[in-house]
């Protein structure tokens, strides 16, 4: 794959611009040099309650999607403190930023620079200080709880997909995305007690004995019974190549042992394949580090294997809430011999992006089909988009989510992250599918049942239809909505897809007939 212009950025770290913020006289005079701000200063320390929010701050104001400035998310950052307490109360005025506790005005602060991050974190922090002492709620709370109720209000106003993960949630997904150091087995917790639900064969855990419903007793000599799942977990995590013992109990004969393991790179399987009748059957959950490499080989495989038994592929991407956007461009790209992929385009420089593929076709022009539904979404839309409109594959199914955003993950100090939207994706014929979705080529929006195999097909004239798909405004969201109702999404997942694909596969004048995608087509009911 060949990507043009800036490289693909997933995080930036944040500058810390260096500048002061004036506080102006209190109305109260009892409130200058409180008796709780070095309690406070002890729980909440001024540089990392500052930094992290600085960080944050000029993360968003510098790449969210649509201009935003500072300040703005200075102002609705403290005003989601009374999430905290509710009769925490903000209003600006004049250039000053009054901070009020029920009907009583503690304090006024000026208000910094529109763009000096660091200067109003300082505010933040300032505001915190005065109202230490009138609010229990927040003198008992912590600085994730500060975190949370800020950015959440900070980023209310962008949209849906920008948002603050804390550090523990945020591990969670760094580790969906890029692995972790583990044993590779999943657990199920019954009575208090862990059994391993599923071991895969090829986990360091297979290798040194453990099988699924053997009971877990304890994790390096520290019994596990009583903990919750995610204690268990986390003992189970931990560097690369690093051992742990594990002691487990075998039901069937009540043997317990103990076996030495060593943790390797896990990452959450997302890939599931099937071949019958030639037709390869690709089920893809979500797109990780490993999907597209696992199916480059996978196809690979089975055209070694079957040669011209091996008639084309199904990817069922029903479900799919996206993953990582490079990784999605890289399945799309085992597909294309070539040519445009998919680009994106925001108001930051690096999200100005152009991905090429490269000229080799792994499934060497052999027939693909696409399923999408109501809850295929982002990563998922990019591969439906691109070998729809390089007229590559077939789209069966409903019309997709319309996430045609990119969000870009910025990892903050608490270890933490902001992820905010940044950029738009625009599919090969040049439209934006962000609100609208993907449209199939084969509707079955609404059809119930199994259907036969063999159901009719039945055709109109589908060529206006999709010159205003790919037409439309991205601002004219009546005309969007009147489009995707021409194929509603659909989130009941149906057998009739997956008819309809393997027919459209083992035919080759109906793959030709919709792959040009001249025409549109309706399952008979």
């Amino acid at each position: 794959m060949k990507q043009m212009n800036n490289a693909f950025c997933s995080s930036i770290m944040a500058i810390l611009l260096l500048s002061a913020c004036g506080t102006a006289p209190s109305d109260d005079a009892h409130l200058s040099g409180q008796s709780t701000f070095v309690d406070m200063g002890e729980k909440l320390p001024r540089d990392e309650i500052s930094s992290v929010l600085a960080s944050g701050f000029y993360s968003i104001s510098e790449r969210a999607l649509t201009p935003v400035d500072v300040r703005s998310l200075g102002l609705e950052g403290l005003r989601g403190l009374a999430t905290i307490d509710p009769a925490i109360g903000i209003q600006e005025v004049n250039g000053t930023v009054e901070i009020w506790y029920g009907d009583q005005r503690v304090s006024t602060l000026v208000e910094p620079m529109a763009h000096d991050s660091e200067s109003w974190s300082d505010v933040v922090y300032d505001t915190l200080s005065v109202l230490w002492s009138h609010s229990s709620d927040l003198a008992q709370t912590n600085a994730e709880r500060i975190y949370e109720a800020v950015f959440d209000a900070a980023l209310a106003n962008l949209d849906i997909f920008s948002r603050y993960a804390g550090k523990r949630e945020a591990e969670e997904h760094r580790d969906n995305r890029e692995g972790h150091g583990g044993v590779n087995l999943t657990l199920d917790k019954i009575d208090q007690r862990f059994f391993i639900k599923q071991v895969d064969r090829e986990s360091p855990a297979y290798e040194a004995g453990v099988r699924k419903g053997d009971m877990l007793i304890s994790v390096d000599g520290q019994a596990v019974v009583g903990k919750s799942l995610h204690d268990v977990d986390t003992m189970l995590r931990g560097k690369i190549q690093t051992e742990l013992v594990l002691e487990i109990e075998r039901i069937s004969t009540g043997v317990s042992q103990k076996l030495f393991v060593w943790r390797e790179l896990v990452i959450p399987q997302t890939m599931w394949t099937t071949f019958e009748d030639g037709v390869l059957d690709v089920r893809i959950t979500s797109f990780n580090e490993r999907t597209a490499r696992r199916l480059s080989q996978q196809v690979q495989d089975i055209a070694l294997m079957h040669g011209n038994r091996f008639k084309g592929v199904i990817l069922d991407l029903r479900g799919n809430p996206g993953g990582l956007l490079r990784k999605a461009v890289q399945v799309a790209d085992l597909f294309l011999a070539g040519g445009r992929i998919i680009s994106t385009k925001g108001r930051h420089p690096d999200s100005l992006e152009v991905y090429e593929a490269d000229p080799v076709d792994v499934a060497q022009g052999r027939p693909i089909v696409i399923l999408m539904d109501g809850k295929s979404a982002s990563a998922s839309e990019i591969v439906a988009a691109s070998l729809q409109d390089r007229k590559r594959a077939v789209v069966v199914g409903s019309s997709s989510y319309g996430k045609g955003t990119v969000q870009s993950v910025q990892r903050l100090p608490n270890n933490g992250e902001i992820t905010v939207t940044w950029s738009r994706l625009i599919a090969p014929s040049g439209y934006a599918f962000h609100g609208l979705g993907v449209r199939p080529s084969v509707c079955t929006s609404g059809v119930e049942g199994q259907g036969r195999f063999g159901a009719a097909l039945w055709e109109d004239d589908g060529r206006a239809l999709m010159k205003n798909w790919r037409s439309v405004a991205i601002e004219d969201r009546t005309g969007r909505k009147k489009l995707r109702l021409t194929c509603p999404p659909d989130r009941q997942e149906k057998g009739i897809d997956m008819v309809v694909a393997r027919n459209i596969i083992l035919d080759p004048d109906i793959y030709r007939r919709f792959k040009g995608f001249t025409t549109i087509a309706t399952i008979a009911q």
